[in-house]
């Protein structure tokens, strides 16, 4: 089976050259552009003939829907909902067939819908799904694949569904090896939504309205300590890895740590990345006095830092126990621990099982997904795109008074918009308006940290340097239009964002007939007339039919 390059989608693309990118615009042209408002933004590549026409339920309707059956705890992106409804590799277009860039999905890693990993996804769907308690070869192949990326010492695999089931079984197995209670966690940290994983997720205890009230339950035999933040924390300088580390020493003292856990670069919390000594001496603090150390690499792990596979290794430290999530499957459910037999063998005797984890589907996705980043060199192309993006998105910052710092690791960046660059007033609802306008552009991304004001960008690792120009001047152009003006005075703080530049696809191509069973109504209904989308669409059909 043939894989794609980096540089090569699995539609036809037409490649613009109208727009001339920041890094080939001569001086004077660049000169230009601090003095004129920019142009706006469009993306480089521009599909032909697609997406395909869309006849489902709109977007106002899937709304309502979700008001009716899900909690408002699941809360959307977007003060107007956005419905993606399909994709492929970086790209993404929404039930209007407008296309957008996607900076911001880590979890489809080797891009939406790869060819590749969808015929073995389906290959192996059409075979069988069993559970562990069966044997079958793909559970191995996978296993020594997987291992075979990891640090010798780490050869125990265990597999489940989720990022987070890997984060609670992770402290349940140091918590059983040392005969020990207490987790030591970041502040701002997010580790996931089970009970325990919630207790380690700081960054959760807000909630999405007045905190989340159980946050305190869940957090029990949980300790925290500042995260090494050398941007807005209280440590600087060459010295901060050892100030920042004294604090796990302080924690140790009480001799019943069983575990720090850290995502090796946070990422919800605003995509800090610590000082370079700081785990090091951390992981050393904890193992003097008999505790583990875990790496949450959920977000950072399978290539995304271009320099490594796995984000802890810039760190020149090994973690005791290695949890991993989101890209290992490529949005299929999946998540792994990987751990030392040591710490394995104290856990032989609990009768573990999970239904789904490790069911050969799974397996198949995870080895496909390890097969696609080595054979479309996307470890290589994380770190070429990330030197050709940094350097870009730095020099916002001599233009924009609003940036206050660009940091980040291989395909994981930050933006932290401040208001004033000595207080570091955060900017949140600056940073909540740059998103909106960036979706109005085709542009989406994400936003973080514990204050809000952090843009995040994590895209798909088929991310090409096209795209990162396509960001930097959607970005210069965005800070320009928001210039001297307030974000409440904004019209996007009502969720009217007028669309600048859409990439606006043919919704139905020359020639393509609406099938008769899948009509669709542009007109809007009320609130009170929503019905399911099947009753509704019949409705809606026999309506156009006259009957």
């Amino acid at each position: 089976m043939g894989f794609l390059s980096v540089v090569e989608q699995p539609r036809d693309v037409v490649h613009s050259k109208a727009n001339v990118p920041l890094s080939s615009a001569s001086d004077a042209e660049s000169d230009d552009r601090r003095l004129h408002k920019p142009i706006a933004p469009q993306p480089k590549a521009q599909f032909t003939l697609k997406p395909r026409a869309w006849y489902g339920p709109s977007a106002k309707e899937i709304a309502r829907g979700r008001r009716e059956h899900l909690s408002l705890g699941q809360y959307h992106f977007y003060n107007d909902p956005l419905m993606l409804v399909e994709a492929s590799m970086q790209y993404c277009f929404d039930d209007e067939g407008r296309q957008y860039v996607d900076a911001y999905s880590n979890v489809c890693h080797v891009g939406h819908c790869h060819p590749y990993f969808v015929r073995a996804c389906e290959s192996a769907l059409g075979s069988i799904i069993s559970n562990t308690r069966y044997l079958h070869p793909t559970i191995v192949a996978y296993a020594e694949k997987l291992k075979s990326k990891v640090p010798s010492k780490l050869s125990v695999c265990y597999f489940v569904n989720s990022g987070s089931e890997a984060n609670d079984l992770a402290m349940r197995l140091a918590r059983v090896y040392t005969q020990k209670k207490t987790v030591v966690c970041l502040e701002h940290a997010y580790h996931g939504t089970t009970q325990s994983c919630t207790g380690t997720s700081t960054s959760l205890s807000v909630g999405t309205t007045k905190g989340a009230s159980d946050y305190k339950y869940c957090a029990r035999d949980v300790e925290n300590i500042p995260v090494p933040d050398v941007y807005r924390g209280p440590h600087k300088g060459k010295d901060a890895g050892k100030k920042y580390s004294d604090h796990m020493a302080k924690a140790c003292a009480s001799g019943d740590v069983a575990a720090f856990i850290h995502e090796s670069v946070q990422g919800v919390g605003g995509q800090v990345v610590y000082p370079i000594d700081y785990l090091e001496r951390t992981y050393d603090h904890v193992r003097k006095q008999g505790g583990v150390c875990i790496a949450d690499e959920v977000q950072t792990g399978f290539g995304r830092t271009g320099t490594h596979f796995w984000a802890f290794e810039a760190q020149n430290v090994c973690p005791d126990i290695l949890t991993l999530g989101k890209p290992i499957g490529n949005g299929f459910p999946l998540g792994a621990v990987i751990t030392t037999r040591e710490i394995a063998r104290a856990f032989d005797g609990v009768q573990y099982f999970n239904t789904n984890g490790g069911n050969p589907v799974a397996c198949a996705a995870g080895l496909a997904v390890l097969d696609i980043i080595e054979r479309d060199g996307l470890q290589q192309n994380a770190l070429d795109v990330s030197q050709y993006l940094m350097p870009r998105l730095t020099a916002l910052k001599d233009r924009h008074p609003l940036v206050g710092d660009v940091r980040g690791v291989g395909l994981f960046v930050g933006v932290e918009l401040v208001r004033n660059r000595k207080t570091l007033e955060p900017a949140d609802k600056e940073a909540a308006e740059v998103m909106e306008r960036c979706r109005a552009h085709g542009l989406l991304i994400g936003k973080g940290g514990i204050h809000g004001n952090v843009l995040r960008m994590k895209p798909p690792m088929c991310f090409t340097k096209d795209d990162a120009d396509f960001l930097v001047h959607t970005f210069d152009v965005v800070f320009e239009e928001m210039a001297g003006r307030s974000p409440a005075s904004s019209n996007s703080s009502s969720g009217q964002v007028t669309p600048v530049s859409y990439i606006n696809c043919t919704a139905t191509p020359a020639g393509h007939k609406r099938p008769l069973d899948a009509i669709r109504d542009d007109d809007e209904s009320s609130e009170s007339d929503w019905e399911p989308a099947g009753a509704s669409l019949k409705k809606r059909v026999m309506s156009k039919l006259g009957q």
